[in-house]
């Protein structure tokens, strides 16, 4: 397990988060294809003095979300490892606090007594040193832990022992200025304190290369809760989803105005008051369609279109 996950970071690319609500799915549509996931949308992999891993990629061959996932890999071609450094980082173009930050995603763990599998989200101290703000590995033996100090200290989270392989689990991190909060498939399993209280500069997903993959998909980060949409989000239904031509909107009030946009938050597609949506000339991908209510509420719904 990694104590250190530091020494994979290597040079880390930019990439500057336009929203304070970011969705990462790897699809088409976010400018994702198959492949190495180097330098992708500013993903850097592992790299061996220049040479860079061959099985850190975009991948469809299992997706919690669309089409597309990112496959942490085995590597052949390295013996294992005593600290998980096998994978991929992402700096953000502009940090996240670290007292009022959501993230989660969907794993999926193919092995039992192989390669333990740690996603971590890290930031830098008043000494240039990498420091952990939050961590949580999928252990090979079926345990599930958790980053409880700067000095990569742990802790077991029991109520996510034995965890099931080849399938998604979900995985959300909620954290504030006092403390950081694990959930996996919906289920509180962890709270510790706010140990680094540092600034989020960036993540990274990494294994030790005993044997295995994992996947992983569908990241949202900072997502906004809409407790008070409750009622009029329950009346929304978007269907077909994923969607081939007409997308229909079934909702029980009037609205104002429909957009349909990309992953980039640019909009393609804008309507009045209209329930059929016409998708035919968008490309394969996921989008939002924006529901503009009459009096200024606004709702987000994500499709697929194939």
């Amino acid at each position: 397990m990694n104590k250190n996950f530091y020494y994979s970071l290597g040079l880390l690319m930019a990439q500057t988060f336009v929203f304070g609500q970011e969705n990462i799915s790897f699809e088409q549509a976010e400018g994702y294809t198959l492949g190495s996931l180097n330098t992708q949308n500013g993903w850097e992999i592992t790299d061996n003095r220049g040479e860079f891993l061959t099985n850190q990629v975009v991948t469809d061959e299992q997706a919690s979300d669309g089409l597309y996932s990112f496959k942490n890999g085995h590597q052949d071609e390295y013996d294992p490892q005593w600290f998980p450094i096998f994978g991929a980082s992402k700096t953000f173009g502009t940090p996240f606090q670290y007292d009022d930050f959501t993230i989660s995603f969907d794993v999926f763990v193919t092995q039992r007594n192989g390669a333990d599998f740690e996603f971590n989200l890290y930031g830098i101290d008043a000494y240039d040193n990498f420091v952990p703000v939050v961590g949580i590995g999928m252990e090979n033996r079926g345990y599930v832990y958790v980053t409880t100090s700067v000095d990569y200290d742990f802790a077991y989270a029991d109520a996510a022992a034995n965890y099931a392989l080849n399938t998604w689990h979900n995985i959300k991190v909620e954290v504030n200025s006092e403390e950081i909060k694990y959930f996996f498939n919906d289920q509180l399993i962890y709270t510790t304190n706010n140990f680094s209280q540092t600034e989020i500069k960036g993540l990274t997903m990494l294994h030790n290369n005993y044997g295995g993959s994992a996947y992983y998909d569908n990241f949202k980060i900072n997502e906004e809760e809409l407790t008070t949409l409750d009622i009029k989000n329950k009346n929304i239904k978007l269907y077909p989803n994923p969607v081939k031509d007409i997308l229909q909107i079934s909702i029980t009030e009037n609205i104002a105005q429909i957009e349909i946009k990309n992953i980039l938050g640019q909009t393609l597609i804008k309507a009045e008051d209209v329930k059929n949506i016409n998708t035919s000339n968008l490309t394969k991908g996921t989008y939002f369609a924006t529901l503009i209510f009459k009096d200024g509420t606004k709702i987000n719904r994500k499709f697929i279109k194939n």
